[in-house]
């Protein structure tokens, strides 16, 4: 009918593979390379720190966002850009093995909290997945959203879908980018009917935006059981007998208009919608508290939140010598006193 006698598949479209086999780890292996690359020219000029961070935030770690928000990058893709980043910035080469004086995870901290605030790869990567589970969330009429439920998770709802036997990349990498939205998505409260009280995150500021506990004799299931009969407020005996004192007045504190149905909202923005940068920041938090608690220190030690790191980023002086400071005020200067600590 058109006349079409061969069919040619290119092997990219638009940056992106167009067949990837069981593993992505060769089909994403040119984006490590491609940074790589970049980094033996930079370390030609022998720039200083503060041009090396400028390079690694603005170019390196920015090539593969796009790759990063459609496909689940392999971990050892991850680690390579990761090991070249860190190699790069602290001995000015990707081949070079310069003393690195601070681990990476600690100079992904933001600079207020005496960090570099370079992206943690791997963190970053599951923030950009979580965008593509958002837009199944809120957009369940869309034509991929259709498709995807009627394949994957067609008598159940996203959040509790499951990674079926020979799932495509797409889904295992919209799987992913689902752990951000279980840990900040929240139940914005319309008429209540869809929303369970014990199992769903619906409430702020509770733990794990839940209800703490269940009151003895709680008959309510559904928030809806704790509305008033027209909906458009809240029943405060029924809070009373089914909340402890402080879920009760957190719940009170939801505002409730027209008994609209529930939907869901994004609780690391004032506005409910989800961005990259706020999962980012939720994924970082979680991850800063998951290595105090094995290293056993507090969550706020190293320096956390010294007001001298924002005393020393506001300085009014070139770049390279606040960075240089910072290196000064973390020993991080090769000094015997410091190369024999």
């Amino acid at each position: 009918m058109t006349g079409i006698q061969n069919e040619a598949l290119c092997e990219k479209y638009l940056g992106l593979p167009t067949a990837v086999g069981r593993s992505t780890k060769e089909s994403f292996e040119a984006i490590p390379t491609k940074i790589r690359g970049l980094m033996n020219g930079w370390g030609e000029k022998q720039l200083s720190c503060a041009a090396r961070e400028t390079l690694i935030k603005s170019v390196a770690q920015a090539i593969p966002t796009y790759s990063m928000s459609c496909f689940l990058l392999a971990p050892a893709t991850c680690q390579k850009i990761k090991t070249a980043t860190s190699n790069y910035w602290w001995s000015s080469g990707v081949d070079k093995r310069g003393l690195h004086w601070r681990n990476w995870p600690d100079m992904c901290l933001p600079k207020a909290e005496g960090g570099m605030r370079f992206r943690d790869i791997k963190l970053f990567h599951i923030a950009m997945l979580g965008k593509q589970g958002w837009r199944l969330m809120v957009n369940p009429e869309s034509l991929c959203a259709r498709v995807l439920k009627g394949k994957y998770y067609h008598t159940s709802d996203f959040m509790s879908a499951t990674k079926k036997k020979n799932a495509s990349h797409t889904w295992r990498a919209i799987l992913t980018g689902r752990k951000v939205l279980e840990m900040g998505c929240i139940r914005r409260i319309g008429d209540g009917q869809s929303t369970n009280v014990w199992s769903d995150q619906w409430l702020p500021g509770g733990i794990g935006l839940k209800p703490v506990s269940r009151m003895d004799g709680a008959t309510a299931e559904r928030v809806c059981d704790m509305l008033s009969p027209d909906g458009r407020s809240w029943d405060e005996n029924a809070l009373n007998q089914n909340l402890v004192p402080l879920d009760a007045a957190a719940a009170q504190r939801i505002p409730l208009g027209r008994p609209l149905p529930d939907t869901w909202a994004w609780s690391g923005e004032g506005h409910g919608l989800y961005t990259v940068k706020s999962g980012y920041r939720l994924l970082a938090s979680a991850e800063a508290q998951h290595r105090s608690f094995v290293q056993r220190r507090a969550a706020h030690s190293n320096h956390l939140h010294d007001p001298l790191w924002q005393k020393l980023w506001k300085c009014k002086v070139i770049p390279k010598v606040r960075v240089f400071w910072w290196r000064i005020l973390n020993e991080y200067i090769p000094s015997r006193a410091n190369l024999h600590r």
